[in-house]
């Protein structure tokens, strides 16, 4: 408490936090709204495509090898 008198402290606001050397400033972070729709719109064009692409055979091989075993583990619940 080295506060003259009459002085006021400065608060932070709940929530905030001093910024770290070298990075912006948690007001310089914020986008504009039409950023974000800009940005979602790109990635649905780049991985669209990808994501319609049919699974390679021995992934597939995996996954059912996979499932098969989940459904054993039932009798070695108790170990």
């Amino acid at each position: 408490m080295n506060r003259r008198r009459g002085e006021r402290t400065r608060r932070r606001e709940a929530g905030a936090r001093p910024a770290e050397p070298g990075r912006p400033g948690p007001d310089r972070l914020k986008r504009p709204p039409q950023f974000d729709n800009w940005l979602s719109q790109q990635l649905r064009t780049l991985y669209d495509p990808v994501l319609e692409e049919p699974l390679p055979d021995d992934l597939m091989r995996m996954l059912e090898k996979g499932a098969k075993g989940a459904e054993k583990p039932e009798e070695d619940e108790d170990r």
